[in-house]
C-alpha cells in the first residue's frame, strides 16, 4: 500500500532499604535514579532502484546510524548516494565508506565537546571542522580499500570505452573519482540540531506544528545530473551546513533522503508534503508502523517514479510520536 493510500485509510518498584539491626532510627526509603529518558529514535530503509535491478547493478546508496539500537538522547544519522556513473565504478563502496566515516567523525565531535551547551563553539566545529575531517578520513578509507583491492585493468578499460581516454587518465591519476559519492548527515543532540551535506539529496525538518522546512540552502551548481562529490579535490569546500538550538522547540522529525526519492515526485511541493504526511502517520500510528511501511513506500517511489535507488532516514522526536490523543489522556489522567 502506498503512502497516500495509507493516509486515506487511517482516519520500578520503590527501592526497599534494609537497615542493620543496631540502627535505631530507620532511614527513609529512596528510589533509585531513573536513567535519562531517550529523546530521539531513528528508522530508515534503502532499496535498490527498479532500473538498477533491471540492469543488475548494485544499490549505490548507503545508510547508517548511532547508537545501533536507534534510540538515545543524542543520535547520529548518515545517508550517502554513490554516483553510479561509469567513471565512478566503485561508488557503492564509496557510499558505504562515507556513511561509516561520517558516523565516526560525528561521534568524535560529540565526545570532544567539553561543554555541549556552548552552542557557538559547537556551531564553529560543525561549519569548519567536520567537513575537513570527513573528507580526510573518507579518502584515507578509500586508500585502505585500494591497498586491498587495487584498480583492475578491466575496470579502467570500461571507463575509456564509455567516456574516453581523458576520463580513464583522470581515474588513474586520482582513484578517489571511482568511489565518488554524496553525503547527508544529521546530528540530533538534546540541545541542538546539526546537518551537513555535500552533493544532491534532501534534508527536511518538520516542526511540531507540521511546517516543513529545508534547513540547508540549495546549491545552484546542482543542475540536472550534475552534483558535487566527496571524491573531488578539496571537497570540504563544497559542504553545506546548518546548526540550530532545539532545546526549547525540538522538531517532530528530521528526514534525510537520497535524490531518488524527491525525483519520484512530479513537483517539489509534492515531495515536501511527505514531511507532514509522515508526521501525521507517526502521531496516529506510531513509529513501529512507520518503520514497517517505509520500505514498501520506497519501492513504490522507485518503481512508479525515478527508477533510482532510494534511501530515507528519519529522526523522530519520541514526545511527538506519542500522538495528540495520548498527550490528552496523560493530561487528564483518564
Amino acid at each position: 500500500m502506498g503512502l497516500f493510500a495509507w493516509l486515506a485509510k487511517r482516519r520500578r518498584k520503590n527501592a526497599v532499604v534494609v537497615e542493620p539491626e543496631e540502627v535505631v532510627e530507620a532511614m527513609p526509603a529512596t528510589e533509585p535514579a531513573a536513567p535519562p529518558a531517550d529523546l530521539w529514535e531513528i528508522l530508515g530503509a534503502t532499496i535498490r532502484g527498479a532500473s538498477h535491478a533491471r540492469t543488475e547493478l548494485p544499490n549505490q546508496d548507503a545508510i547508517g546510524w548511532r547508537p545501533e539500537c536507534g534510540k538515545g538522547r543524542s543520535v547520529l544519522l548518515a545517508v550517502a548516494d554513490g554516483h553510479g556513473s561509469p567513471k565512478c565504478f566503485r561508488s557503492d563502496t564509496g557510499s558505504r565508506l562515507a556513511v561509516e566515516t561520517a558516523l565516526e567523525v560525528f561521534q568524535e565531535f560529540l565526545d570532544s565537546q567539553a561543554d555541549p551547551l556552548d552552542l557557538s563553539a559547537c556551531k564553529r566545529a560543525v561549519d569548519e571542522h567536520l567537513p575537513v575531517m570527513i573528507e580526510r578520513r573518507w579518502k584515507e578509507a578509500v586508500d585502505g580499500h585500494l591497498e586491498e583491492y587495487p584498480l583492475l585493468v578491466r575496470e579502467v578499460a570500461r571507463v575509456e570505452e564509455s567516456q574516453g581516454v581523458a576520463a580513464r587518465q583522470a581515474v588513474e591519476k586520482d582513484p578517489n573519482h571511482a568511489y565518488g559519492t554524496t553525503l547527508l548527515g544529521i546530528i540530533m543532540h538534546e540541545s541542538f540540531l546539526a546537518c551537513i551535506q555535500i552533493g544532491d539529496g534532501d534534508i527536511l525538518l518538520v516542526t511540531q506544528d507540521g511546517e516543513v522546512i529545508r534547513p540547508i540552502v540549495d546549491d545552484p551548481r546542482l543542475l540536472a545530473n550534475e552534483t558535487t562529490s566527496l571524491g573531488s579535490d578539496n571537497s570540504w569546500r563544497d559542504f553545506r551546513a546548518c546548526f540550530q538550538a532545539v532545546s526549547d522547540a525540538p522538531p517532530a522529525l528530521v528526514l534525510a533522503a537520497t535524490d531518488g526519492y524527491s525525483n519520484a515526485f512530479s513537483t517539489p511541493q509534492g515531495f515536501l508534503s511527505v514531511g507532514s504526511d509522515l508526521m501525521e502517520i507517526l502521531r496516529a500510528e506510531g513509529i513501529e508502523s512507520l518503520a514497517e511501511n517505509l520500505p514498501k513506500w520506497l519501492e513504490e517511489a522507485s518503481q512508479k517514479g525515478s527508477g533510482d535507488d532510494v534511501t530515507v532516514g528519519i529522526v523522530c522526536c519520541l514526545a511527538a510520536a506519542k500522538g495528540k490523543a495520548e498527550e490528552a489522556k496523560q493530561a487528564t489522567g483518564c
